[in-house]
C-alpha cells in the first residue's frame, strides 16, 4: 500500500524504503506500494512488510516490531470484490458447419475477487539480530475447465482451493545487512517495489486484478519484473545492505524456477525442476538455471523534492536444449536484461517511469535464438493526499512473441491505465479502475494461440471498466 511518510534525517541513515524515503524536512517523498492502496501507517501487514524488507525494520509501519528477546506472530487478510465491464476483440467466436459448433459470446459483464492469507513471525534476539519468516497464501485464479459445465455454484466453490505464493525467512542485523532466503521477492521486486513502475493507484492498473475481466489472450501482459510472479515465484537467496548515504545494494540467486518444494523426480525427465539439458524445446529447454539479479536503490531528498531511483540486471543460464535446431525449434538465450527507474515527488504529486530491455521475452521468459531483444517502458502521474490516490500511466512493450516467428515477424504490446483509491475507514478502501490495452504480431493469431494465421485475430483490442472494495484485517 503506497503511502507518503515524513521522517527525520535520524532515520534517513538507517532505514531502507519500504515505505518510503527519509527526509530532513516535511517533504511528500514517493509512496510505498502492496497491491496499489493506499495505507496510514499502522495498516494491514502483508508478506513483505516493515520489519522483512530492508537491512534495519521501519518503525512505525504496519507490522508490529518485536522487541530484544521476543517474537511477534502476524495472522492478516485480505478479501477483495469488484464488478466490471469490459469488451475485447476475443469476446465472440464464430460457429463452425451447420450446427455451428464452437460457437460462444461473451457477456460483458461479471463480478470478480480474490482472498489472501498473510502468515508470519518477526522476533528480535537480545544482541539485536531480528529473524522471522514470512508466508502469503492464495485463493486459485479460477476453476478447474469440467466445473464450467456445472449448472449450479456449489462445484465451483470446491476449485478454490489454496496455494502458496510467498514463503521465505530472514535473518538481519541493521549495519550489517539483511538475509533473505526461500520463495519470494529478489532485489528487482524488493528496489522498485511498484513504485517507478507505476503500480500505486486504483488496485495496481495492468499489474492489478481488473484485467482478469478480460479474456486472457486480448490482454496486454505487464512486462515488468517488480511485484512479478516470475520474478519472486522462485525459490532464491537474497541479500539486501544496510543503506549509506541513501544508496543500497542488494543481490540475489535462484538456482532454477522451482518453488518452495522436495525432490519431484523419480529420474531424469520433462518435469524435473532440476533439468540441466532436454529435448523438449517448447516446455523445458525453455527454462532458466541460475537466475541472479545486482541492483542498486538511491533514497533522498532535496529540499520539497523526494528523489526515489533504482537499477539493476538480471542474468542466467538455461535448460540446454538438445534436439533437433530448426525454424520452429531454434533454441533458447539465457537471460540477460536491466531496468532503471526513478520517481520524483513534490507536493503528493508523483512522477515517474522505468525503462526494462534485453536478452528476454514475454514476462521474464527466455529468448529464442534469432528473435529480437525486448524493450518495455512505462510513465505515468499520481496525486496522493491522505487516503486518496488517483493516478495513471502508459507502458509500450515490444518484444519477439511467438518463437515460430523469428525472422517473420515480432509482437507489439501497449497498455492504458487509470484509477482512483480511497480509503474509506481503517481496513475499508474503495477503488475505481480503467485499463484499455491492444496486441499485434502479424501471422499470428492471438484467439487460437497459433503462428501462420494470416491476418485473422492478429491485432486485438480490449478495455475494462470497473468498481471495487478490499476489506483487510
Amino acid at each position: 500500500m503506497r503511502k507518503l511518510l515524513l521522517a527525520s534525517a535520524a532515520v534517513l541513515g538507517g532505514t531502507v524504503g519500504f515505505t518510503g524515503l527519509a527526509s530532513a524536512q516535511q517533504t511528500n517523498l514517493p509512496p510505498s506500494w502492496n497491491q496499489g492502496v493506499v495505507s496510514a501507517p499502522g495498516g494491514i501487514s502483508a508478506a513483505n512488510n516493515n520489519n522483512n524488507y530492508q537491512a534495519a525494520m521501519l518503525p512505525p509501519g504496519p507490522a508490529k516490531n518485536p522487541t530484544p528477546g521476543s517474537i511477534v506472530t502476524r495472522l492478516a487478510g485480505r478479501v477483495v470484490f469488484y464488478g466490471a465491464v469490459q469488451s475485447s476483440s476475443l469476446d465472440t467466436t464464430a460457429g463452425v458447419g451447420p450446427a455451428n459448433t464452437g460457437a460462444a459470446k461473451l457477456n460483458p459483464y461479471t463480478t470478480l475477487g480474490y482472498a489472501r492469507f498473510y502468515f508470519g513471525m518477526d522476533g528480535m534476539m537480545t544482541n539485536g539480530v531480528r529473524y522471522g519468516g514470512s508466508i502469503e497464501v492464495r485463493v486459485n485464479a479460477g476453476p478447474a475447465a469440467a466445473s464450467y459445465v456445472n449448472n449450479g455454484s456449489s462445484g465451483n466453490t470446491t476449485t478454490d482451493t489454496l496455494y502458496v505464493r510467498r514463503a521465505f525467512g530472514y535473518v538481519a542485523q541493521d549495519n550489517v545487512g539483511i538475509f533473505r532466503f526461500g520463495q519470494g521477492d529478489g532485489p528487482w521486486g524488493i528496489f522498485d517495489n511498484g513504485i517507478t513502475t507505476q503500480q500505486g493507484f486504483d488496485d495496481g492498473g495492468w499489474n492489478g486484478d481488473l484485467p482478469g475481466a478480460i479474456p486472457g489472450n486480448a490482454a496486454p501482459p505487464f512486462p515488468f519484473l517488480s511485484q512479478q510472479g516470475a520474478e519472486y515465484g522462485s525459490s532464491k537467496l537474497v541479500y539486501l545492505s544496510p543503506q549509506l548515504a541513501g544508496f543500497d545494494f542488494g543481490v540475489s540467486w535462484a538456482p532454477n524456477n522451482a518453488a518452495l518444494q522436495d525432490g519431484n523426480c523419480s529420474f531424469a525427465s520433462a518435469g524435473c525442476y532440476n533439468l540441466s539439458s532436454s529435448s523438449d524445446f517448447a516446455t523445458q529447454a525453455s527454462r532458466f538455471t541460475n537466475m541472479y539479479e545486482l541492483a542498486a536503490r538511491y533514497q533522498n531528498a532535496f529540499g520539497p523534492v523526494g528523489v526515489y531511483a533504482y537499477g539493476g540486471y538480471m542474468g542466467s543460464g538455461q535448460v540446454s536444449y538438445t534436439g533437433p535446431i530448426t525454424a520452429a525449434t531454434p533454441g533458447w538465450n539465457p537471460l540477460s536484461l536491466g531496468t532503471g527507474g526513478i520517481a520524483l515527488t513534490i507536493g503528493g504529486v508523483t512522477f515517474g517511469g522505468n525503462v526494462q530491455g534485453g536478452q528476454t521475452n514475454g514476462v521474464g521468459a527466455l529468448q529464442p535464438k534469432g528473435g529480437v531483444h525486448a524493450i518495455a517502458w512505462i510513465a505515468g502521474v499520481q496525486y496522493s493526499t491522505g487516503p486518496f490516490t488517483i493516478g495513471n500511466s502508459y507502458f509500450q512493450y515490444d518484444s519477439q512473441g511467438s518463437p515460430s516467428l523469428v525472422g517473420v515477424s515480432q509482437r507489439h504490446e501497449f497498455g492504458y491505465a487509470a484509477g482512483m483509491t480511497y480509503g474509506i475507514a481503517p481496513g475499508l478502501t474503495l477503488w475505481v479502475s480503467y485499463i484499455y490495452g491492444q496486441r499485434h504480431q502479424g501471422d499470428f493469431n492471438f484467439q487460437t494461440g497459433a503462428s501462420g494465421g494470416g491476418y485473422a485475430y492478429n491485432d486485438v483490442k480490449s478495455q475494462a471498466f470497473g468498481i471495487g472494495t478490499m476489506v483487510r484485517w
